[in-house]
C-alpha cells in the first residue's frame, strides 16, 4: 500500500497516540493504490524507516432527525393495526367500513358543519359506536345535547420534555380530519374544557375504543388514546 506523506508536525494530521512500534508520532495518511485506495489511515512519521500502520476506525452513525427537523420515532407513533381476524369480526368491520364510508361522503361547509339531517345520522353512528360515552370524560351521555368533536386538529407536532425542561420538537402529523375515526361525541362542558390542551392524552379518555386519528410521514400512525405502556 503506498501513501501519501503528511508533514507530523501538522498538528491536524498528527494523533497523541504513538507508533506501536517505535513509539514515535503517528501521522493522518491517506492510501493511493490498492484495495484501501482513497482510505485514510495512521501511519508512523518515520516512513520508511518504520512502516506500521493503524486503521482510522469509522464512526458509528447516529441516529439524526427526519428532514423535517421531528424525531425518527415518535413514542406515540405505531405501525397501522392488524385487520381483524375472524369471519364474525371482519363481516362486523366490514358493515362499519360501510355505514363509515357513506357518512364520509358529505363533507360539512367552511365552518365544519354539515346540515341537520347529516349531523344527526354522524351522531347517531359516533354514540353507537363509543358506546353511548362521551369520548372526552368516557362518562354516559345521551344524544340529545351531544357534540361533534374533533380528536385531533388537522395538522399539528407532538413536543416533548427533555429531562432539563426543554421542549423538544416530535413528529409531525396530519389527521384523518373529517373522516369518522378523527370524530367524537363529547358532552358540551366537556369539549369547552379540552380547548387546546397539549398533552394528546387528554384527547381521547383511556377507556374509549381506540381510533387511528392522524398519520405521519413515514406511514406510522398516531392511535388514541395511547396504549398504557406509553
Amino acid at each position: 500500500m503506498t501513501s501519501k506523506r503528511i508533514d507530523p508536525s501538522d498538528n491536524e494530521a498528527a494523533t497523541e497516540s504513538p507508533c506501536p512500534k517505535c513509539g514515535s508520532v503517528m501521522v493522518r495518511r491517506v492510501a493511493k493504490r490498492g484495495d484501501n485506495a482513497g482510505n485514510e489511515f495512521w501511519g508512523c512519521s518515520t516512513f520508511p524507516k518504520c512502516r506500521s500502520i493503524v486503521q482510522i476506525a469509522e464512526p458509528e452513525p447516529e441516529a439524526s432527525p427526519d428532514a423535517d427537523g421531528t424525531d425518527p420515532v415518535c413514542p406515540f407513533s405505531s405501525p397501522p393495526p392488524d385487520p381483524p381476524k375472524g369471519l364474525l369480526k371482519r363481516a362486523v368491520s366490514a358493515m362499519d367500513g360501510i355505514w363509515r364510508f357513506n357518512l364520509e361522503l358529505d363533507e360539512p361547509d367552511a365552518n365544519d358543519r354539515w346540515d341537520r339531517e347529516h349531523r344527526r345520522k354522524v351522531l347517531n353512528y359516533l354514540h353507537i359506536r363509543d358506546g353511548e360515552r362521551c369520548g372526552l370524560c368516557g362518562g354516559k351521555m345521551k344524544l340529545k345535547g351531544a357534540q361533534v368533536e374533533h380528536v385531533v386538529p388537522k395538522r399539528f407536532a407532538v413536543f416533548e420534555l427533555t429531562a432539563e425542561g426543554e421542549a423538544r420538537q416530535g413528529t409531525y402529523y396530519t389527521s384523518v380530519l373529517h373522516g369518522m375515526e378523527n370524530l367524537q361525541v363529547a358532552h358540551q362542558r366537556c369539549n369547552k374544557f379540552k380547548g387546546n390542551k397539549p398533552d394528546i392524552r387528554e384527547w381521547r379518555h383511556p377507556s374509549m375504543p381506540r381510533l387511528v386519528v392522524a398519520k405521519a410521514q413515514d406511514d406510522r400512525v398516531l392511535m388514541l388514546p395511547p396504549q398504557e405502556s406509553v
